[in-house]
């Protein structure tokens, strides 16, 4: 829905706008344009900013949440392409829409975007790396096309010499005729870039678990330490099969949190 040419807007008392608001947590691992998407929207949504009505400037927002005017663009960007706002040079932004399911944190491009996006270095252990049968990966929770060929990546992921994350990665060779890759590439590089692919779609189940004594091993764990088990199938563009199969283990402070105030 988007607010029809030449109709009037309001503008919200920016003082309300700010002390309803939330604030940005710059200790979160999630990027700072993404918590501050999540808010903006969040303002849409209890009606602090009705649909209709002019948004204040980017200037302003990045005054008081204390950002950059690049993370404000960022997010603004992520607004306009949610077709949340429209905006018009000489007149402003503006509500066009009011949206729903608006979630953050971990996206299906990968962690280590949503690292980096964050500004925060990740190192990747690499445990394994093997070419498997669908079979193989049952004993991880995936059910995987039977005749396909798989590369099988089992990795670490650490934050200042931490362990937070463990994965099991199935990638379809099918997408990828003659594919290898080296410990070394991946310990530097994103799968993602190393594969030249861009991901436009994933299914992924959550669940909440308490690890195996490998996991406590691995991640460095205690064994009453509850982890998020995520099962995730991810796609291309325009493509019915997913590319690449993934379970992940995850700590969830990784996820990170805003406040409320």
């Amino acid at each position: 829905m988007r607010c029809p040419a030449g109709a009037a807007t309001t503008v919200p008392d920016w003082q309300t706008f700010e002390v309803n608001g939330l604030q940005v947590d710059k200790t979160s691992f999630t990027p700072l344009y993404k918590q501050l998407f999540y808010i903006i929207c969040q303002q849409i949504q209890n009606g602090t900013l009705p649909l209709g009505s002019q948004l204040p400037t980017q200037k302003a927002i990045a005054q008081t949440y204390n950002v950059s005017l690049i993370v404000v663009k960022q997010a603004w960007s992520e607004l306009i392409n949610a077709g949340v706002i429209t905006s018009q040079r000489g007149s402003g932004s503006v509500v066009s829409a009011v949206p729903e399911g608006v979630s953050y944190g971990h996206t299906f491009r990968g962690i280590t975007s949503d690292l980096r996006d964050a500004s925060v270095a990740v190192e990747n252990r690499i445990l394994e790396i093997a070419t498997r049968r669908a079979r193989d990966a049952q004993e991880d929770g995936l059910s995987l096309p039977a005749h396909h060929h798989y590369l099988y990546i089992s990795r670490v992921r650490y934050l200042n010499d931490r362990p937070f994350n463990h994965e099991k990665i199935y990638l379809d060779l099918s997408f990828f005729p003659g594919l290898t890759l080296t410990a070394d590439e991946l310990a530097h590089t994103s799968l993602y870039h190393l594969l030249n692919v861009k991901s436009d779609s994933a299914i992924e189940k959550v669940d909440a678990i308490l690890p195996s004594p490998d996991l406590c091993e691995k991640l460095q764990i205690a064994e009453n330490k509850p982890l998020l088990s995520v099962a995730r199938q991810t796609f291309m563009a325009g493509e019915a099969h997913p590319f690449e199969y993934c379970r992940y283990y995850v700590l969830s402070d990784y996820f990170g949190e805003i406040h409320y105030h």
